[in-house]
């Protein structure tokens, strides 16, 4: 059997068409399990146990006591997909600005990112944002965990990063995750009709009723 070569015209064509399905459907996997169960929700629809976030002083409180809150996990340092992230959620807080909604950043490096550091960020951002600083950056990885996100350190010294997922978790006052968004890649009014339609149909319940395993955090 003689094998073809193709001419270069052709193998760019094919390249190119190989390179839009991937991308089609690297695009399509965030949300797939979602439309496959029929949902009709953005956001990848779940029903998860949320580890309580405790921070002293700082009044950070997942479960909300009403409302939802939507709780991601980055550092300061991140120079990728975190301020993207924090992007998406500083524009859904202005344009959610009347909704009981909370957003709560747990930092992955709390080494670096000093409470001063997280105050200071949260106080730029909004009114209904705040810190988490677990005690360690091994507590951070645990409490990461339990939230089904991952992270791991790179390289060494001063100047290392953290490999870790982007995903954004919507919890509500029942103590569960409701809604999983994968990829700070987000069509920002499909995300507030999620979380209007979530605002909907979960009263604000009391959190005796829904205890969940607390994880305390210690503020340094």
């Amino acid at each position: 059997m003689v094998s073809r070569i193709l001419p270069g015209g052709q193998r760019w064509l094919l390249a190119t068409a190989f390179l839009v399905i991937l991308l089609a459907v690297l695009a399509i996997l965030p949300v797939l399990p979602s439309l496959l169960s029929g949902s009709g929700y953005y956001g990848l629809r779940v029903d998860l146990p949320a580890p309580s976030l405790v921070e002293p002083g700082q009044g950070a409180q997942v479960p909300p006591p009403e409302g939802l809150a939507l709780v991601f996990f980055g550092y300061q340092s991140c120079g990728t997909v975190c301020p993207v992230q924090l992007t998406n959620l500083l524009t859904l807080q202005r344009r959610l600005a009347n909704a009981p909604v909370h957003f709560v950043f747990v930092t992955l490096d709390p080494e670096r990112d000093s409470q001063q550091r997280l105050d200071q960020l949260m106080a730029s951002l909004g009114p209904m944002f705040v810190a988490v600083r677990p005690e360690s950056g091994a507590a951070a990885r645990q409490l990461a965990s339990g939230y089904n996100d991952y992270a791991h350190r790179v390289g060494g010294g001063e100047a290392y990063e953290l490999d870790h997922s982007a995903h954004l978790h919507v919890v509500s006052s029942r103590g569960r995750r409701e809604l999983l968004y994968t990829t700070p890649d987000l069509d920002l009014d499909r995300v507030i009709e999620d979380l209007t339609r979530i605002l909907s149909e979960q009263p604000a319940k009391s959190l005796a009723a829904h205890t969940t395993p607390a994880l305390e955090l210690a503020s340094q």
